[in-house]
């Protein structure tokens, strides 16, 4: 085992110059180390410069220095930019963010072959992080040959089901063709395609051709899903006057079973549901139960017993309402007439005004077609019946349960109603 001697001074002295210097290249490490670090978090330029001066390799410092530069507006310089992300590529290729980004910094600087040079240098160091996917196939959406972007959308898809409001937001704004995005990029599957109709339907595009080629599509695929689901665009359709395609679709989901047993109601009858044994879709052609104030509505039993059950709507007698909260949306023919009838019941309503049957026009509620007189107090099961003509452009029919606002100066309600074995039927031509 060799052995030093630090007897002489010399010797001493020596080591000790060494030690310090040894201490001094470390402490000069740190020093560079600590500044890079505090650079890391830097948003100014001059910290980052500073940052840069004691760690000059560093690529972070030069990849954050780059994007300063791309995106300030006051000061900012493109071509600077570049050169910060190609210095932070050369030092670390393998981080595809920097490849990412220097391919769109050259993309704006007008160098296109510089910059598909960049994006397949980020694909060859990351060909499977749906990060760097998503930004290479929005890269192909801002060239010349968008489609280009196709395979690296599918594959975001199939690695991060997530994202796929996301793909088909920029492809369908880019593009504006469903079929071309049901063939290239969606898969065919049921929550794709579901996802792409609440997009058109959100979008509110008053053209509904391209969200029922979404729609045929998703049909044919035979695949279950749930029903409200759907009940968006069925909405859309019924808001947009497409009542011919609404009725189409709703059959779709019928026919599909989609709509289970609620969909078998007695010949004749017009009403979805119409003793309320199927649970309660909210949408669609099915009832619709609003919420209001001071309002509960639940489910009970009905005039015999547990089935059929009724509706019962709860007044808290906090005011005095306009209540019209419960209803089905039917498509009728112009000048035909019609009966619509239920059972209700009343227990405890106040005022001279209580809940009664409405029919009234679709898309113009306040053209009432007919009430009933309505129930208030306390009474038993009753029959309450309303027979009228459409008018001669009504269409769609809003029918269900309306409380009109009293006229007396303590008008507010309180009380229960029930209601059940509702029925909507043509009464003769």
């Amino acid at each position: 085992m060799l052995q030093l001697s630090l007897a002489s001074p010399a010797r001493r002295a020596a080591a000790l110059l060494l030690g310090l210097g040894i201490l001094a290249v470390f402490a000069a490490g740190i020093v560079r180390w600590f500044e890079a670090a505090r650079g890391w978090g830097a948003e100014d330029k001059p910290a980052l410069e500073r940052a840069l001066g004691y760690a000059a390799d560093d690529a972070r410092l030069h990849h954050r220095l780059g994007r300063w530069e791309q995106f300030s507006l006051a000061e900012g310089d493109l071509g600077r930019a570049v050169t910060h992300y190609r210095r932070a590529a050369a030092l670390n290729p393998y981080e595809s963010l920097y490849w990412l980004d220097l391919a769109d910094a050259l993309q704006l600087a007008g160098d296109a072959p510089g910059a598909q040079d960049a994006l397949g240098k980020a694909l060859q160091a990351d060909p499977r992080t749906p990060d760097t996917l998503w930004r290479i196939g929005n890269f192909w959406l801002r060239t010349s040959t968008p489609e280009r972007a196709f395979p690296y959308f599918r594959q975001v898809l199939a690695t991060r089901p997530l994202l796929t409001p996301l793909v088909i937001q920029v492809c369908h704004r880019t593009f504006r063709d469903p079929e071309l995005l049901l063939r290239e990029v969606l898969p065919p599957e049921a929550p794709y395609l579901l996802s792409y109709l609440r997009q058109l339907v959100r979008a509110g595009e008053s053209d509904p051709a391209g969200a029922a080629r979404v729609w045929a599509a998703l049909i044919r695929l035979r695949h279950p899903f749930d029903p409200h689901e759907a009940l968006p665009y069925l909405d859309f359709l019924i808001r947009m006057r497409e009542l011919q395609p609404a009725i189409r679709a709703w059959s779709d989901l019928k026919a599909a079973g989609l709509l289970g047993a609620a969909a078998d109601s007695p010949p004749g009858e017009l009403l979805h549901n119409p003793d309320l044994r199927a649970p309660i879709l909210n949408g669609g052609f099915d009832w619709r139960v609003e919420p209001a104030p001071h309002v509960t509505v639940t489910l009970g039993p009905g005039r015999r017993g547990e089935q059929p059950p009724a509706v019962a709507i709860q007044f808290s007698g906090e005011e005095n309402l306009h209540y019209r909260g419960f209803y089905q949306y039917v498509v009728v023919e112009p000048n035909r007439r019609y009966r619509f009838r239920a059972w209700l019941r009343a227990q405890g309503i106040t005022t001279e005004s209580g809940l009664r049957l409405e029919v009234a026009d679709g898309y113009a509620p306040e053209r009432n077609v007919a009430r009933s007189p309505g129930l208030v107090g306390n009474t038993d099961w009753v029959a309450e019946e309303v027979e009228f003509a459409a008018g001669p452009e009504t269409r769609l029919l809003r029918v269900g349960l309306v409380r009109l606002p009293s006229h007396r100066l303590t008008g507010e309600i309180r009380g229960r109603v029930e209601a059940g074995e509702f029925s909507l039927t043509r009464a003769g031509k």
